[in-house]
């Protein structure tokens, strides 16, 4: 409940309000609050203002009217107390042109207050030097804009040129002692985020993972800070790891060596509202610094995170179902989902389980055909075929990348060569087009051939020159399409050729080789047919179908 004292004029309060901003700038002697104090007092004294009392907000933007200080000075306004405020100019007061007018022109008047600002000639007892103020409010407003504008694109630059602008790190990363806008790797903690992006492809979910770093007694990432850590010991949580940090952690690209830009951008100047803006949405500069894990492994986690629930354990078995979210029907493109036969005598619960159309679960062979599979049969062939392939690589790179080109009509050097002739040749009758093109406008101008002719024949050129240079473009876009296919070829055998053959099959280790595996419903006809399967390989694609007795 407010208070309503009651004193005349003469006992009321005079209040010197000042001001002052990061974006005023500090090296400003004139705007500091010390001389805004001295200028404000000098001028009360002189004037004959008694019962002074300031009313200070340092640090404060004037774009909104969100402060300390201007608060409790509207409260002892509304108390009656005051009965003048004195500000160094109006600026001070404020920059929103519309709420600061409003202060002026409504609240004050309401409240009986008399508002003088000395440098701008404002006071509200002369209507006539009041005219200006809306103006002066109004400048004050496009300056605080133009302000805003300029800074945010002065950090918007250093952030697209690569600066880490945030004042805390990451966790696993701290700041560059030689370049406080570069981050480098802490590696305890950089070890520790690898090791969640790591248990992330073992199939492990958020809230185990949690569970695995507290019984490990991994800090959580805020009991670093030492004004948190007493904190947290008190409260026995020092270990406690949050599911939802774990989430955004393996979310963020600075961990794959990006940095995102603005995550939540403010709405406006005069707004602390925060615009969300979705991730895929998000820019990113890459590779500004070095990154804690390789790209494919930040992209693996992501799509497991999004596509699949956490934990790939069925909770009624425990059957560890290795391929979740991998296997797709090739009939109606739907997972396949894993059953484990309890009353089966066999010991292992991969020898138990199998794998069916998802949508044949759901709605019967009216919706589409089982397209079993035993688990045992698919985990032997996938591991057969990873292992073909690797023992390919050991034998020869150069001889599979060649085999895996042809495979995937990926076009080789001979191609390349070839591709290269024929631009020389077309950039040759470009020129020869140029050179015809100059001999016949001479020829017009001298008068040997007519307007008509020379219109005839600069159409047919250029038409061919239209023709040759979407053949130029044509030409580069396969050339760049072949290049990156050939990189990725490169990549995937080199991988094969540095690991060993595989004795068995893991979460991760499919994920690794494999993206999705399409399964082909047997001839039902014929009960000797086989079941094929045609395995989709990581940067390269489908090589071959493979047809597997069940």
């Amino acid at each position: 409940m407010r208070r309503n004292v009651l004193l005349s004029r003469e006992d009321k309060l005079t209040a010197l309000y000042c001001r002052l901003s990061k974006d005023d700038g500090t090296s400003n002697e004139s705007m500091s609050i010390e001389t805004q104090k001295t200028m404000l007092s000098e001028y009360a004294a002189r004037m004959g203002f008694r019962n002074v009392r300031f009313y200070v907000d340092d640090g404060y933007s004037g774009t909104n009217f969100d402060r300390p200080a201007f608060k409790l000075l509207v409260n002892d306004i509304e108390d009656g107390i005051i009965a003048t405020v004195i500000t160094k100019d109006l600026s001070r007061l404020g920059r929103n042109y519309l709420e600061t007018g409003t202060y002026i022109e409504i609240f004050f008047p309401k409240h009986d207050v008399r508002y003088i600002a000395i440098n701008d000639g404002v006071d509200s007892i002369d209507r006539e030097k009041m005219d200006i103020t809306p103006f002066h409010n109004i400048i004050n407003s496009l300056y605080a804009r133009d302000t805003s504008r300029k800074i945010k694109s002065a950090i918007r630059a250093r952030r697209t040129s690569g600066k880490y602008m945030a004042s805390t790190p990451p966790y696993g990363y701290m700041k560059d002692p030689e370049d406080h806008n570069h981050l480098v790797i802490d590696e305890p903690r950089a070890e520790v985020v690898r090791r969640i992006f790591n248990m992330v492809l073992d199939g492990r979910g958020l809230f185990q993972i949690a569970r695995i770093l507290k019984a490990d007694e991994v800090l959580r990432p805020s009991a670093l800070k030492s004004s948190m850590y007493e904190r947290f010991a008190r409260e026995g949580t020092l270990y406690e790891w949050d599911p939802s940090y774990l989430s955004a952690l393996l979310h963020n690209p600075v961990y794959a060596g990006h940095i995102s830009m603005p995550v939540r951008p403010s709405r406006s100047m005069h707004s602390q509202d925060r615009e969300y803006v979705p991730r895929e949405k998000r820019e990113l500069v890459r590779n500004t610094h070095e990154a804690i894990v390789e790209q494919w492994l930040f992209d693996e986690v992501g799509k497991i995170l999004s596509g699949r629930s956490s934990s790939f354990k069925c909770p009624s078995s425990g059957y560890e179902n290795i391929f979740k979210g991998m296997l797709i029907c090739n009939t109606c493109g739907s997972t396949l989902i894993a059953k484990v036969e309890k009353r089966s005598k066999r010991a292992n619960l991969t020898d138990k389980a199998s794998y069916s159309c998802g949508r044949y679960r759901r709605f019967g062979n009216t919706a589409c055909s089982s397209h079993s599979i035993r688990a045992r049969v698919l985990v032997d062939t996938v591991i057969a075929q990873i292992n073909k392939y690797i023992r390919r690589a050991h034998a020869g790179q150069e001889e599979l990348t060649a085999w895996i080109a042809r495979r995937l009509r990926v076009s080789m050097d001979d191609s390349r060569k070839r591709n290269r002739q024929e631009l020389e040749k077309i950039k040759e009758r470009i020129g020869e087009i140029e050179e015809f093109y100059a001999t016949l406008y001479e020829n017009l101008t001298r008068g040997i051939i007519s307007e008509e002719r020379f219109k005839s024949m600069s159409t047919r050129y250029d038409e061919e020159e239209r023709r040759l240079r979407q053949r130029i473009e044509l030409i580069k876009t396969k050339e760049r399409e072949e290049r990156l296919d050939q990189e990725r070829i490169n990549h995937f055998v080199s991988m094969l050729a540095s690991r060993d053959e595989l004795e068995e099959l893991t979460f991760s280790g499919v994920r690794e080789f494999v993206d999705k595996i399409k399964v082909y419903e047997k001839e039902k006809e014929d009960p000797d047919s086989h079941t094929r399967l045609q395995i989709r390989y990581k940067y390269v694609g489908e090589l071959d179908i493979v047809n597997v007795k069940d």
